[in-house]
């Protein structure tokens, strides 16, 4: 029986790191097609970067969260309406986001046990300082677009909170990746709102690559989080037993 387990462990981790440089290998792919512009390569293989998240999540962890699937899937559902750059499309890419966000947030804070919010409510200020002032001295916010980059800056605001707070208040189980994923995370809603508001006159290749790049380590660095921290979670458990 143990030996089954061992051989069993073994098989999942090296496919683990197949499927790891799978995710790399497609990454790269996807930052040459940004480059020039290959729409169809894009549709084909942006969202494989989510499916083999989602895969590698399913073969390495033993709690196989619900949540964690459903949070991923928009993201997989994101990213395809916002190729297809339809005004049907981006308006369901859209409330992807948002609700893809929002269960970011509601997952973390399960994750981390958090109990006091004080330090969360404290962490936000800044960030929602930061993007409320960008907001106020762009004049290039397209169309009917105010109010929805205003929901994502909460959103964002509150997610940057929650992994600030995290990183000074949680010392006996953090993981450094949940700050991993804080810094890529930012940069990436950094890259897209400096573009879309500030620079939107220069072609998308000089920010899409750096984006692509970004989304692929941001959500690696989610995965290794959910990861460490069911692994931390587990110990805890059983120590307390």
């Amino acid at each position: 029986m143990k030996l089954m387990q061992l051989l069993t462990k073994k098989y999942n981790f090296s496919q683990g790191n197949a499927i790891v440089g799978l995710l790399f290998s497609f990454a790269i792919i996807e930052v040459v097609a940004e480059l020039f512009s290959f729409k169809v390569i894009l549709f084909a293989f942006r969202p494989l970067i989510a499916l083999m998240i989602l895969y590698l999540y399913w073969i390495t962890s033993k709690e196989r969260s619900v949540l964690f699937f459903i949070t991923i899937f928009f993201l997989l559902l994101t990213s395809i309406f916002i190729i297809l750059e339809t005004e049907l499309f981006l308006k369901l890419g859209l409330v992807g986001i948002v609700i893809h966000r929002l269960l970011l947030i509601i997952y973390i804070i399960k994750l981390n046990k958090v109990k006091d919010y004080i330090p969360i409510l404290i962490a936000i200020i800044p960030f929602v300082f930061i993007f409320s002032y960008l907001l106020s001295i762009s004049d290039g916010i397209p169309e009917g677009s105010y109010y929805p980059l205003l929901v994502q800056n909460i959103l964002v605001s509150i997610l940057g909170g929650v992994i600030l707070s995290n990183y000074f208040m949680t010392e006996t189980t953090n993981t450094p990746w949940l700050s991993i994923f804080g810094v890529l995370f930012i940069a990436l809603y950094f890259t897209v709102f400096i573009e879309k508001l500030f620079l939107n006159n220069l072609p998308p290749t000089y920010f899409r690559p750096l984006g692509m790049v970004l989304y692929v380590t941001s959500y690696y660095a989610f995965y290794k989080f959910v990861i460490d921290t069911e692994k931390l979670n587990t110990n805890a458990n059983e120590n307390n037993e």
